[in-house]
């Protein structure tokens, strides 16, 4: 049975990388469903009943496997966004194989538990300052 971690950390936009760019014309679908979300994290903050974003270690950052739009919002409004981080190990592991769809599965961040990161100097990758082990389900 694989095992996979109910844990998120929060990031700022800027430390992650998005899966895949967006359309940002004027009026068009991207640039709607951003602006929408950028007034509700503007508002609200990011709302506990969404998903947290899912995302890896990779060079020194973060790269998302999930939420292009929420990460641009974020960006806009400033905010840190919640991203419930997996080892680039198992990410590659599970690329193409029905573990696929537990690895990016959409799990709300009231069901996982915030991990804090530790402050190093000079800072190791992401693997080491965050426990990526524990707490899993």
């Amino acid at each position: 049975m694989k095992r996979y971690a109910r844990r998120y950390v929060l990031l700022h936009p800027t430390d992650c990388d998005p899966p895949h760019g967006l359309d940002m014309s004027p009026g068009g679908r991207d640039d709607l469903k951003v602006q929408r979300l950028e007034r509700s994290f503007v508002e609200s903050g990011f709302d506990q009943d969404e998903p947290a974003l899912v995302g890896y270690p990779l060079n020194g950052r973060i790269q998302l496997l999930s939420g292009t739009h929420r990460h641009t919002a974020a960006l806009r409004a400033n905010i840190m966004l919640p991203v419930a981080l997996t080892l680039s190990s198992i990410v590659q592991a599970a690329w193409g194989t029905p573990e696929w769809e537990h690895v990016i599965a959409d799990v709300p961040v009231k069901n996982l538990e915030l991990a804090e990161v530790e402050a190093t100097t000079p800072a190791p990758g992401i693997d080491e300052r965050v426990d990526l082990t524990q707490d899993l389900y």
